[in-house]
């Protein structure tokens, strides 16, 4: 045995000795629990999950000027993200571009406006006051009127605030990221009600913000004869909420538990019936929305349920109705019908995103027998490509725009009105087109912003054309120039 290994020895043992008495022997000290305050700390005080919704409110303008034209809520006012108001708008564009009539900064997030009386109101989350915030401007100069806002601590998770608010001349109706929803007067922003969704809705046994999806909330509130339409998930599918005093009027039950989408509430009409259409987590639901049955479900499939949706489902005509998946999951086409007992829905073609209509995030238009989408990034051959399908057919194209126009990532917002098609890219380059019928040409096209993610959908109002990137929210004037 060398003289190396007897010193190991010894140490080993002298280090066992002395581990083995400072685990064993009793000490020579007591200990006892901390006592809030023996240490000159404050008292712990326990972190409440109640958010005050809508609790504070800033004053801070005038309005100035009541113009004509609106865009009341998501995709407009007839649900089709299509600008029917007459006021003329130019045909081209030189190289200086629209005008930028003005321009304002934002939290992080991809909320679009809506418009009604000369207003604009966004949902913004300001960052550094922690704070869910409706904004009203003046759609004329930009001015900012007013807030309503609420403390909400929250981890940026890919951006914040995602949904638009839902307008009337007696309400808007407004769901934050954290599925907090709010209805305020929409001259003077007073607080009329709230509901905290996640809390109401949320399902035992599970950890709060279930009923939130991933990324936040993305579905955009509806207000129909006065009455604010929201899909929660959890324990109730849907909910029919009176603006005028806060309470629900109807709840649908959600036997086959599914979950909040990043999808909005469609309203349609199929074989004379009214219904609000929704694709959730984990299927897809017709609910009535008129007469004695309004809030039953009218019928639902569950053969259409990728694990995220982002973009609407629309109605295609012929009791048919297209739906789509992010993240390469396609598209799909259902099929309502009419029978003696109700309605019964069944899927008839599910698709790939490499294999015929679909969109990750934007909902596509539908124009005169005419689909038109940018197909994503996992398209293949028509990845990025703005594309046009007719609706009898939604696996074959009958246009697109060629593999050398391709538009950032294929996540950025369209918009039409008349003829004209405005599509931003993800960077903030806005194309113009002019539309015919089943094909399209590009006429012109400025770099507006230079930002990132410009994602948040646009609106039209008259003559002015909204849109935003991740921070910047900016209006142009899109109008026919005038002497």
């Amino acid at each position: 045995m060398n003289k190396t290994t007897i010193i190991t020895g010894i140490t080993a043992i002298l280090f066992t000795a002395v581990f083995s008495w400072w685990i064993f022997a009793v000490p020579s000290y007591t200990t006892s629990e901390r006592v809030p305050g023996m240490d000159n700390r404050p008292p712990i005080k326990p972190v409440s999950d109640i958010v005050n919704i809508g609790e504070n409110f800033d004053s801070l303008g005038q309005m100035d000027e009541i113009l004509t034209g609106s865009w009341p809520h998501f995709r407009g006012a007839d649900f089709d993200n299509i600008n029917k108001d007459q006021t003329p708008l130019a045909e081209s564009w030189d190289t200086s571009g629209p005008r930028i009539v003005w321009k304002t900064t934002l939290g992080e997030g991809y909320a679009g406006p809506a418009v009604l009386n000369g207003r604009v109101y966004i949902l913004d989350y300001n960052e550094k006051r922690k704070a869910d915030m409706l904004r009203c401007f003046s759609l004329s100069s930009g001015k900012e009127i007013w807030r309503r806002w609420y403390k909400i601590e929250m981890k940026r998770n890919h951006g914040y605030s995602r949904t638009i608010p839902s307008v009337t001349d007696k309400y808007v109706v407004t769901i934050g990221p954290r599925s907090h929803v709010m209805c305020v007067d929409p001259i003077s922003g007073k607080l009329l009600w709230k509901h905290d969704l996640e809390r109401e809705f949320g399902i035992p046994g599970t950890a709060r913000g279930r009923i939130t999806p991933d990324f936040y909330t993305g579905q955009c509130p509806l207000i129909d004869d006065d009455m604010a339409i929201i899909a929660p998930g959890g324990k109730a599918l849907m909910i029919g909420v009176d603006c005028k005093t806060g309470k629900i009027i109807w709840q649908t039950p959600n036997p086959d538990s599914l979950r909040m989408s990043h999808t909005s509430i469609m309203p349609m009409t199929i074989s004379g019936k009214k219904m609000y259409v929704y694709n959730a987590v984990g299927g897809v639901c017709g609910v009535s929305a008129e007469g004695d049955d309004r809030g039953t479900v009218l019928w639902r499939t569950l053969d259409w349920s990728p694990a995220t949706v982002a973009a609407s489902p629309i109605y295609l005509g012929n009791n048919e109705i297209a739906v789509f998946g992010s993240y390469g999951a396609g598209g799909a086409k259902i099929k309502i019908s009419k029978t003696a007992a109700g309605f019964e829905a069944s899927v008839t073609d599910i698709h790939k995103a490499t294999e015929g209509l679909t969109s990750d995030q934007q909902t596509p238009i539908l124009k005169d027998g005419y689909i038109w989408t940018v197909m994503p990034e996992n398209a293949g051959i028509l990845k990025k490509q703005l594309v046009c399908y007719a609706t009898s057919d939604i696996l074959h194209q009958v246009w697109s725009s060629g593999k050398d126009n391709r538009f950032g990532r294929g996540l950025g917002p369209y918009i039409m009105s008349g003829d004209k098609l405005y599509l931003l890219d993800d960077d903030g380059k806005l194309y113009l087109f002019k539309i015919e019928k089943k094909s399209a040409t590009l006429v012109s096209s400025k770099v507006i912003l230079n930002g990132t993610e410009a994602w948040g959908p646009m609106a039209i109002a008259g003559k002015y054309l909204i849109m935003r990137d991740s921070r910047n929210l900016i209006c142009l004037d899109i109008g026919t120039k005038t002497e």
